[in-house]
């Protein structure tokens, strides 16, 4: 019990904090757009890195740097993209719509499904995280790891669906106009910094 305690609070801490990935799920919700299937796509990616990384692949990370740095450069500019297009949501392209007309443009499930995916695994500090946090924190516990794998695989499904409950819970809040475009113009700034932030370290 100890040791899934330990993969559940260390998963916790690292997936609670309001990043890409995190972002992308609120929207879901609150827009009521397949916020199942994003949650799902996002804690199966999630559950393919930890077990990988547990297995030992975050060894390769700390022996090719250079892939880390790739990695910063695809993940930023993968942020920056995203950014735009909220930002012109929130200060352009929505002027005079309502969150209900929005919600109501049609978006396929392949295109949720990419974007679930690239908020995953194009999300270096997630996958850094990940692949070496994770990965070195269950060199603690040999013998025992996959008690330490089941307590991190539990932090992401209870978040996610929790996230997910708690945004179509104050999806009615977030309708509001002003609020959806407030939500917007967060997410493309928050996503910005984060892109900044990558490239800095590469720099």
């Amino acid at each position: 019990m100890h040791v899934y305690l330990s993969g559940l609070i260390l998963g916790l801490s690292l997936i609670t904090t309001l990043g890409p990935q995190n972002i992308f799920l609120i929207r879901q919700g609150a827009l009521r757009k397949h916020a199942i299937l994003s949650a799902a796509v996002c804690f199966i990616c999630d559950a393919i890195l930890v077990t990988a990384s547990i297995a030992g692949l975050h060894h390769i990370l700390e022996h090719y740097p250079a892939l880390r740095s790739w990695m910063a450069w695809a993940g930023s500019i993968f942020l920056f993209y995203y950014a735009i297009l909220n930002l012109k949501h929130a200060l352009w392209k929505s002027q005079g719509k309502t969150h209900q007309q929005i919600q109501q443009q049609t978006v396929s499930r392949g295109k949720i499904i990419l974007l679930a995916l690239g908020f995953s695994l194009l999300n270096p500090h997630a996958i850094i995280d990940t692949l070496i946090l994770i990965g070195g924190s269950s060199s603690q516990f040999p013998g025992h790891q996959q008690a330490f794998l089941l307590g991190v695989l539990s932090s992401s499904f209870l978040w996610f669906a929790a996230l997910t409950i708690l945004t179509r819970l104050c999806a009615k809040w977030l309708s509001k106009t002003i609020v959806w475009r407030c939500v917007e113009l967060l997410s493309g700034l928050l996503m910005i910094a984060l892109g900044i932030k990558l490239i800095c370290t590469q720099i």
